[in-house]
């Protein structure tokens, strides 16, 4: 039961992995004056926040399905087309704000004020992207809710969401280790990643949303 569970919820794991715009955040605290240290903050405060959102997803919805009745049938099928949709529209809205042909990307303006940030405001830019992250935030709460509705004991819920939340956390945990490094190689090579990410961000998250849809509208049909 509980290596299904974490099955179901890696492929939400992956879409936090691949989102830009946490990765784009790191990188900028390595490459600034700081370095490091505020990268390991920023990098702890996001996991902290990933861990906490999911958990109470999957606190609140556990129990839902601890019997096989009709409704708890019909509320895994209602969950799964309800994600489906939001993860579709999501797709299309990040689809429709992309650039246009020929604009130019513009950088958000708290990466563009990063330099400045020391560890405080490096641990709430961490939070900030961890909670309120319009992105991310989805993906958590169907983690969550999966998680949640498996029937799994409390201490078994607390360790599928920890591997999830480190899992998920990759993306800013890699580049905060490899920036240790000094390297040149390795500093310009985040940097061109850096600008890859802010140019990019539209259409990765575009691709990531479809799939994401594509893989709860399965579920839900497969609940039918």
């Amino acid at each position: 039961m509980f290596v299904h569970v974490l099955g179901e919820v890696l492929p939400l794991a992956v879409g936090v992995i691949v989102s830009p715009m946490p990765i784009a955040g790191v990188i900028a605290l390595l490459l600034g004056p700081k370095g490091r240290g505020n990268a390991i903050v920023f990098a702890v405060s996001f996991l902290v926040a990933t861990f906490a959102v999911t958990l109470a997803f999957a606190s609140g919805s556990k129990g839902t399905t601890s019997s096989d009745s009709f409704f708890a049938q019909l509320f895994h099928i209602v969950l799964g087309f309800a994600f489906a949709a939001l993860f579709f529209f999501l797709a299309y809205r990040s689809f429709h704000g992309r650039p246009k042909k020929g604009e130019e990307t513009k950088e958000p303006r708290w990466l563009a004020a990063i330099d400045s940030f020391g560890p405080v405001k490096s641990a709430g830019l961490g939070l900030l992207l961890g909670v309120a992250n319009v992105k991310n935030l989805p993906i958590m709460i169907a983690a969550g809710a999966t998680i949640g509705t498996e029937g799994l004991e409390w201490p078994l819920v607390f360790l599928a969401v920890l591997v999830f939340s480190v899992i998920a956390c990759l993306g800013v945990i890699v580049p905060t280790l490899l920036g240790g490094s000094g390297s040149k190689g390795v500093t310009a090579f985040l940097a061109s990643t850096k600008a890859a990410l802010i140019r990019h961000n539209a259409i990765i998250m575009t691709v990531l949303f479809l799939v994401l849809g594509a893989v709860q509208l399965g579920k839900a049909l497969e609940a039918l």
